[in-house]
């Protein structure tokens, strides 16, 4: 390993150092969300020590092809230690701005969507239904005024058929139709007593 390559990696791992410190802050920032969760923080703990070791040894392999030494991780410590003594408390401070940032554009963002999208989508829905309301009440209530103005001339004969029926054949007419009313109302007091018992 050449003097520059031992140069580039001591500082890569000094920067590694100090990613991984911001990194570790940005991780126990949002650790909150899931810290009451136990099986949820161990997969979490793990993913993220996982991931780290995973970039770190990869900027290593490109820096110097993967060759561990014991000054690596010195620069490695020295980078975190640097982090936390210069750079914390200002990535905190800027942490915490760009998630207000970041919360405030998603609420602008959720607000114009729904003022120009979702409200009016739900208020043109509104107005389809109640334009097809009105329109099937109409086309029900000209199918009745055509049932009627239909079904009058068929009245008329009707009544003239009766008035001209002997009275003795009415009477049979209004005995059935009594006999027919009656059992209509035992078969509907049957299924009412029906239902109740299913109940």
């Amino acid at each position: 390993m050449t003097l520059t390559v031992q140069f580039l990696t001591i500082v890569s791992m000094i920067a590694g150092g100090v990613y991984l410190g911001a990194a570790m802050d940005t991780f126990r920032r949002f650790e909150r969300h899931w810290k009451k969760q136990v099986f949820m923080r161990y997969i979490m703990e793990c993913g993220f020590w996982l991931l780290q070791t995973l970039l770190l040894f990869f900027l290593l392999f490109q820096v110097n092809q993967g060759e561990m030494r014991f000054y690596i991780l010195l620069a490695l410590l020295c980078g975190f230690a640097g982090y936390r003594a210069l750079f914390q408390t200002s990535y905190r401070r800027v942490l915490e701005w760009l998630i207000r940032v970041i919360r405030r554009t998603i609420l602008i963002v959720r607000r114009i969507l729904q003022v120009l999208i979702l409200t009016p989508i739900r208020l043109l829905l509104q107005g389809l239904l109640l334009l097809t309301g009105g329109v099937v009440t109409l086309l029900w209530r000209l199918i009745r005024l055509v049932l009627v103005i239909l079904f009058y001339p068929i009245r008329l004969i009707g009544r003239v058929v009766w008035k001209m029926t002997p009275k003795k054949y009415r009477k049979i007419y209004s005995k059935l139709a009594g006999i027919y009313s009656k059992m209509k109302n035992i078969a509907k007091k049957a299924l009412d007593s029906l239902r109740k018992a299913r109940r």
